[in-house]
């Protein structure tokens, strides 16, 4: 059975011409199978909402991750369907929209307006993206020193040995976001703009699991600024539920300094 087309979200205005090649070529793999999106995410091993971030132009998947979804889409397509793109194909479409070309043209992110014809931001005036420079982090942690909050509901917590700071000992290891460098990189070049489009992006979309990950590799690397950027635009998410889940996820981290600094930014975002 030929799978049916599907009706897919208008990217974002400001991807580059390179990004959106990228997610083209994914979407038009993604509909040679039949199967749901979230059975190909499983077997893709990755989440469903990191996979639709791919779908939609919010990320540029890892290498690995795109290696996955290719495997299990050209599994469920064979003897149906040749998939569009080969992935020597995709893989180039990806390291095209990975490469930084000049210092106008960042990735996923739109180009700055000229003096001359001024306009609003594309993107969502999140203060963390307004702000630059991070000062808003950097009072907020102030603000968060005065507030405490009780913990919340957890699993039997493991004690954390002096050396390891604030992070579980069980998941210390496993703090590697694939972006920290790329931050890094960007504020160390002065480009705060870039740098702060993608904590503006993983605070607002993505999963528990993920901003515990995005959280403590920025912690680890020093960069606690950014690392404060993401739990600032996760409080400002309009869903509710999904800031006390991130919250909850933190905790069971035994991030209870990000909890209290989260909720803290919580409480002024609601005013």
């Amino acid at each position: 059975m030929t799978p049916k087309p599907r009706t897919w979200k208008e990217l974002p205005p400001g991807l580059t011409a390179a990004h959106r090649a990228l997610v083209t070529a994914l979407r038009e793999i993604r509909e040679c199978s039949t199967r749901t999106q979230a059975d190909i995410a499983r077997d893709a091993h990755q989440e469903p909402t990191t996979l639709s971030n791919h779908l939609n132009g919010g990320r540029i998947p890892e290498e690995s991750l795109l290696r996955d979804f290719y495997a299990v889409v050209e599994k469920d397509a064979s003897g149906i369907c040749e998939l569009p793109h080969t992935l020597g194909s995709v893989l180039e479409l990806r390291a095209h929209a990975k490469k930084k070309h000049c210092t106008c043209c960042s990735v996923g992110y739109p180009a700055a307006t000229t003096a001359s014809t001024p306009a609003e931001p594309q993107q969502p005036a999140s203060q963390s993206v307004k702000e630059p420079e991070l000062a808003r982090a950097r009072r907020l942690r102030r603000g968060a020193r005065r507030h405490s909050f009780p913990a919340l509901p957890e699993r039997a917590r493991v004690p954390v040995p002096q050396e390891e700071g604030d992070r579980h000992p069980v998941e210390a290891a496993e703090l590697t976001w694939s972006e920290t460098g790329v931050v890094a990189r960007y504020l160390a070049d002065g480009q705060k703009r870039d740098a702060g489009f993608l904590l503006w992006q993983a605070g607002r979309s993505y999963s528990p699991a993920e901003i515990v990950l995005a959280v403590g590799s920025c912690r680890t690397a020093g960069l606690h600024d950014a690392a404060e950027a993401i739990l600032i635009n996760v409080a400002e998410r309009t869903d509710r539920q999904a800031v006390l889940n991130i919250a909850a996820a933190l905790n069971g981290a035994g991030r209870h300094d990000d909890v209290t600094f989260m909720l803290t930014a919580a409480m002024r975002a609601g005013g």
